[in-house]
C-alpha cells in the first residue's frame, strides 16, 4: 500500500478531539484535585519553561512581523516623500526660471522707459554666430513689426548694434564689437568727438577701441561714452560704455583709449529695437535752427521790400542810387559769408573724425 494513499484526518476532527481531552483533564483536575497534586506539580515544572519559551518565540515573531510591517510602511512613506520632493524641486526650478525671465523683461522695460523718446519694440535673440561672443546675431522681429535696416539695437542699458539685414519675421544684427563696426561717439561732459571701433581680439579682454580723441581734451577714467549727434546711422545719446586707459597717440595730434561696453556680449537674450531711423530723425534744436533760418530770410526780404518802396515814393533818382548801393553791399556781404563758410568747413574737416565711413 502506498503511503500517499492513506486517508488524511480533517483538521476539524483533530481540534475537536483535543478540545474533548482538555475538558476531561479539566474535569479530573477539579474533581480529583488532591490526588493529582503531585502530577500537577511535575507537569507544571515541565510545561512552565516550555510555555515561557513558546511565549518568547511568539513575542519575537510578533515583534518581527510588526517591525517588518512598519518597515514596509516607512519605505512606502519614504517613496511618497521622495516623489513629493522631486515634484517640489521641479516646481522650484520652474518658478526660478519664470522669475529670471521676469527679471530680464523688467530690465527690458526699464530700458524702454530710459529711451522713452524713441519708438521701440522688444525682441528675443533666436540665433547667433558659432563663437562665445555675440558679434552677429538674429532676432525674432522683422518687417511685419516695423523693423528696418539701420534700426539701432539696445541691451543691458546701452547700444548693442545695428540691423544689417531684415526679413518678414527676423532681422540680423551686427554688434558694435564686430571688426567691421565703427560708431561716431561723444565723451560725456565734453563736445569732443571720437570713433569707437569694434575689435574681436580686444573684446576677449573686455574692451573695444576708441580713437581720434582731441589731444586738448582732458578725460578721466570712467567717463561715459555716448553716440554723437553727427553719427550717420546711430541715434544720439545712446550709452556705449565707459572710458579707460587714455593715452596720447604717436602723432601727438590725437588720443586713444579703451571702452568698457555696458552690454554683456557673452549673454544676450532679449533686446530693444529702436524703430526710428537716424535718417528720419531731427532733434528739437535742429528744427528750431531751421525755423529760425526761415524766419530770418523772410524778415530780411520784407525789410528790403519796404525800404525800396519808401525810397521810390521819395525820389526815383534817389531810389536808383540806393538800390545800386544796396546791391553792391549785398554782393560784398555774400562773398564774405561764402568765404567764412568755406574756411569754417575746411577747419572742421581737419579737426573732427570722419563719419562717412561709419558702419
Amino acid at each position: 500500500m502506498n503511503f500517499h494513499d492513506k486517508k488524511e484526518i480533517p483538521p476539524k476532527y483533530i481540534y475537536l478531539f483535543m478540545t474533548v481531552i482538555c475538558f476531561i483533564l479539566l474535569f479530573f483536575s477539579v474533581v480529583f484535585k488532591n490526588r493529582f497534586a503531585p502530577l500537577q506539580t511535575v507537569t507544571s515544572a515541565i510545561i512552565t519553561p516550555m510555555q515561557s519559551g513558546i511565549n518568547e518565540v511568539g513575542s519575537s515573531l510578533y515583534n518581527r512581523m510588526v517591525q517588518h510591517k512598519d518597515k514596509n510602511a516607512l519605505l512606502k512613506e519614504n517613496q511618497e516623500l521622495t516623489a513629493k520632493v522631486d515634484e517640489y524641486s521641479a516646481e522650484i526650478k520652474k518658478y526660478e526660471q519664470e522669475n529670471y525671465e521676469l527679471k530680464r523683461l523688467q530690465e527690458l522695460l526699464d530700458l524702454k522707459e530710459q529711451y522713452v523718446t524713441y519708438n521701440t519694440i522688444g525682441a528675443r535673440v533666436i540665433a547667433t554666430d558659432s563663437t562665445n561672443w555675440f558679434y552677429t546675431f538674429v532676432i525674432d522681429k522683422g518687417t511685419e513689426d516695423g523693423v528696418q535696416v539701420g534700426c539701432n539695437i539696445l541691451a543691458d542699458g546701452g547700444l548693442a548694434g545695428i540691423v544689417t539685414e531684415v526679413g518678414k519675421n527676423y532681422a540680423k544684427v551686427r554688434s558694435i564689437i564686430d571688426d567691421n563696426s565703427s560708431v561716431s561717439a561723444t565723451i560725456s561732459g565734453t563736445e569732443s568727438l571720437c570713433t569707437v571701433s569694434g575689435d574681436l581680439s580686444a573684446i576677449k579682454d573686455g574692451y573695444i577701441n576708441v580713437g581720434y580723441i582731441n589731444k586738448e581734451v582732458t578725460i578721466e577714467d570712467g567717463a561715459e561714452l555716448v553716440t554723437s549727434h553727427v553719427s550717420n546711422k546711430f541715434l544720439p545719446g545712446l550709452l556705449i560704455g565707459y572710458i579707460s586707459d587714455v593715452q596720447m597717440d604717436a602723432n601727438n595730434l590725437t588720443q586713444s583709449a579703451r571702452c568698457l561696453p555696458v552690454v554683456d556680449f557673452k549673454n544676450l537674450q532679449e533686446v530693444l529695437v529702436i524703430l526710428d531711423l537716424k535718417a528720419n530723425y531731427k532733434t528739437d534744436s535742429e528744427n528750431k535752427n531751421i525755423y529760425d533760418s526761415i524766419q530770418n530770410t523772410t524778415s530780411g526780404t520784407d525789410a528790403s521790400t519796404e525800404e525800396v518802396s519808401s525810397e521810390q515814393t521819395t525820389s526815383e533818382s534817389g531810389s536808383t542810387e540806393s538800390n545800386t548801393d544796396e546791391g553792391s553791399t549785398t554782393q560784398t556781404d555774400s562773398s564774405e559769408a561764402s568765404s567764412e563758410a568755406t574756411t569754417e568747413t575746411s577747419t572742421e574737416s581737419t579737426t573732427e573724425p570722419d563719419t562717412n565711413n561709419e558702419e
